[in-house]
């Protein structure tokens, strides 16, 4: 079937349309159900594409389990040791891409990998596999690999054990906000002609006669029914429950793993280098990465198979990782009383019978219900890494038929360095506000009054993300826009003040305003939990 073609004037005008609009409207050539990174990928890629593309996500965009991550975009270097060279060229191709067009967002971070008496592998076997990563990248992005005698590695990182023989220093890139890419990528998205919405449940699959014919949507107490002609299902985790929606038993096609971090304040200035070994215990993959102010220590590969909603770090994974600091970083002391706060974010990834959860692939997998038996025209999207949602997105999008690239205004910005360099602001709010990139202007015309001091968050933001980033809720501005619930205060010092100045740009009365300063408390408590 010729898919239907945006008409550029409504790309041109920025025309966006309600749910009952588009309940009487046209049909659509894709819904997107979740609006993950992949989910936004999907309708920006179809969007492109001319074709007609409207994506409803639950909660907010990044939610599930985008916004819960290690925040790397890396290849993939233990992935070598299964042999999936394809999904490492892939991922560094990508990292070289992001590095290239998102370096507000997306930086290099070197790394380092010490050889230490419980290494998995000898040093010969490390070498080779960088030596192989280093090719698979085409040396592009970031600097090649190089060893390290073991005076050499002490002299970059005096904190780790004496045991250590040396090792390696490597190259990937850090995610400063996964939330904010996946954010950019809706508004993008939007502006190419998509419909996005979030706070917008999706609570049927409407079938009729075996073929998909749509979605009903929720907003509020009222409930839309969206006619479309292929539905994506791209809801991370909650794949099979969104199957599910289609009154259909259907087979489960994921295997949910649990991954656990921490976040540490030292109490001393963070090394500038991340460090990648692997686990005293289990030999699992182990990181320890400088995120602003804090350190991120992660991460652990469990089975989990209750609600996705419902994920929280373990006090078993908190002890796990704060043993397994201890051993591999004792020289910063990483005590208990240091970490700020634990969260954990499940992994969607292929249902996969016995073995290793760390050999379960993170190639991505589209399965197509109609060719199972199940209604034809429902696509999921199951697995993935961070750093593939594009190849994952033109693969959906070619099932749907290729479009025809439409132009995509551009937005006149100032920038983003220029804008940083100039502003009359303190250095952490500068390195704070680069994650807005090129609106990074338009967010200090609205006030560098600082409302966290921990985030280096000021009064700019809370107008800016309000009235062009659709939030709509005080944890969307403090958790997925702004970043304050990432610093160690949780957000917590400022959520008060910014509800309030959140309250006459969405006509929230005081009663309102305590709901939401409610919520956002309930929000952290059970996302970002202190640990005791």
């Amino acid at each position: 079937m010729e898919p239907r073609r945006v008409p550029l004037a409504r790309l041109g005008d920025f025309v966006t349309h309600t749910l009952g609009e588009l309940s009487s409207g046209p049909e659509l050539d894709i819904a997107v159900i979740g609006g993950g990174i992949n989910g936004c990928a999907v309708a920006l890629e179809a969007a492109t594409r001319g074709l007609r593309v409207a994506l409803f996500e639950a909660s907010d965009f990044g939610f599930g389990t985008t916004w819960r991550s290690t925040k790397l975009i890396h290849g993939g270097l233990r992935y070598l040791e299964h042999g999936d060279v394809r999904l490492v060229f892939e991922s560094l191709r990508e990292r070289a891409w992001l590095l290239k067009t998102r370096p507000h967002l997306v930086t290099p971070q070197r790394f380092l990998l010490p050889q230490l008496p419980w290494s998995r592998r000898p040093k010969w076997q490390l070498r080779a596999g960088l030596t192989m990563y280093d090719v698979l990248a085409l040396y592009r992005g970031v600097p090649r690999h190089r060893g390290l005698s073991d005076r050499r590695l002490h002299e970059l990182a005096p904190f780790l054990p004496p045991e250590t023989r040396g090792g390696f220093a490597f190259y990937d890139a850090r995610l400063r906000s996964p939330e904010r890419l996946t954010l950019e990528l809706a508004l993008e998205a939007r502006r190419a002609g998509a419909d996005v919405y979030n706070h917008a449940p999706v609570t049927r699959i409407l079938v009729r006669a075996g073929r998909v014919a749509g979605v009903e949507v929720r907003q509020g107490p009222v409930a839309y029914q969206v006619p479309a002609r292929l539905v994506v299902n791209a809801a991370g985790p909650w794949v099979d429950a969104v199957n599910a929606l289609t009154g259909e038993a259907g087979p489960a096609l994921l295997g949910v793993t649990r991954g656990s971090h921490i976040a540490l304040e030292l109490g001393q200035p963070l090394p500038r280098d991340a460090v990648f070994s692997t686990a005293r215990r289990d030999g699992r993959v182990f990181f320890a990465v400088p995120q602003e102010q804090l350190l991120l220590v992660g991460t652990t590969d469990d089975r989990y198979e209750g609600d996705p909603g419902a994920v929280m770090p373990t006090a078993e994974d908190i002890d796990y990782l704060l043993e397994e600091a201890a051993e591999l970083l004792p020289g910063l002391r990483p005590t208990r009383d240091k970490v700020r706060y634990a969260y954990a974010g499940l992994r969607p990834l292929p249902e996969v019978a016995g073995g290793p959860e760390a050999a379960i692939t993170r190639r991505h997998d589209l399965v197509d219900h109609g060719e199972r038996g199940g209604p034809r025209g429902l696509v999921s999207a199951i697995g993935g890494k961070l750093s593939t949602f594009r190849p994952l997105a033109r693969e959906v999008v070619d099932r749907a038929g290729h479009g025809v690239p439409a132009p995509v205004p551009e937005l006149a910005r100032v920038p983003w360095r220029d804008a940083l360099r100039a502003a009359d602001v303190p250095r952490a709010v500068k390195r704070h506000l680069r994650t807005y990139g090129d609106a990074a202007a338009e967010v200090l015309a609205g006030g560098t009054e600082v409302l966290c001091p921990h985030a280096g968050v000021i009064a700019g933001e809370i107008g800016y993300v309000v009235r062009q980033e659709l939030a709509a809720t005080l944890s969307d501005v403090l958790l997925r826009r702004t970043g304050a619930g990432w610093a160690s205060c949780r957000g917590l010092c400022c959520h008060r003040e910014v509800a309030r100045r959140m309250a006459p740009l969405l006509g929230w009365d005081e009663p309102a305003a305590g709901r939401e300063i409610a919520a956002f408390e309930t929000d952290v408590s059970r996302h970002l939990p202190a640990v005791h």
